[in-house]
């Protein structure tokens, strides 16, 4: 079974900083999940085939982790993701194909649209996840959204790069 999931939301921050916010293991940890959930452990690797995994934890402690990989990176604009979120076995429960496109606004302002294609593994684990997802994305994104904040308060040093470009 497959499905299909598009959300987007307009942020008062330029396309470079939501892209930063996406592809950083700080400030992934600070907003990759769902409320009341955290996110105490990520480990992203920005480059194709590079790692993009995240644990969500709940306020009971329970772990929920997506393991996957970047497909595709065009910096600034598009992400492809190719994730998993596991079991407690670590075994598959759903694949989350993600798609995020990054576009300039006038004033400065990022449009971002992410398309999640899913496709059960597990479905007596996976269903309901998978029913929570639009909820869990809004949830999310309003959490991008203070992590955007915080980001412009940071000290101009701390933008960094990645391999042959920088964010």
């Amino acid at each position: 079974m497959t499905n299909e999931l598009v959300v987007a939301r307009t942020f008062a921050a330029t396309r470079e900083l939501v892209f930063r916010a996406w592809s950083r293991a700080e400030h992934v940890k600070q907003w990759f999940s769902p409320e009341p959930y955290s996110v105490p452990e990520a480990e992203i690797e920005l480059r194709v085939g590079g790692a993009f995994n995240v644990c969500m934890q709940s306020p009971q402690g329970q772990r929920h982790w997506s393991r996957g990989k970047f497909v595709e990176i065009v910096p600034n604009s598009r992400l492809v993701i190719d994730m998993h979120a596991v079991g407690d076995d670590n075994q598959p429960l759903f694949r989350a194909y993600t798609v995020v496109n990054f576009v300039d606004l006038p004033g400065g302002a990022t449009r971002i649209e992410v398309t999640q294609t899913y496709t059960l593994i597990d479905a007596s684990m996976a269903a309901a996840m998978i029913g929570g997802a639009k909820l869990g994305w809004s949830q999310t994104l309003d959490k991008l959204e203070q992590e955007l904040g915080r980001i412009k308060t940071l000290p101009a040093g701390r933008s960094g790069s990645f391999g042959t470009f920088t964010v």
